[in-house]
């Protein structure tokens, strides 16, 4: 009997395709949230298990973009406390 091996998210095995992936946190009514964000050429988006958003990055630094994005997830109820 073999058993298969894990399976591993193609991301980690192409890194040099896929955009690097960073934690961010922000806080809402006294509740930390938390997602995942990466930026792909211009496009800055936030991921989190409920849903996503993305946006064009301008003269804003991405981890406060990430932020904001974050916080209205949050406040449609798409995004799980930290």
């Amino acid at each position: 009997m073999t058993t298969s091996p894990p399976a591993i998210p193609a991301w980690t095995l192409h890194k040099d395709k896929y955009p690097q992936r960073h934690p961010v946190f922000c806080d809402i009514d006294g509740i930390n949230y938390r997602a995942i964000y990466w930026v792909a050429g211009k496009i800055l988006t936030v991921s989190t298990g409920k849903g996503g958003k993305s946006k064009q990055i301008g003269s804003t630094k991405p981890e406060t973009l990430a932020k904001q994005l974050l916080g209205l997830l949050a406040k449609d109820g798409k995004a799980y406390p930290a």
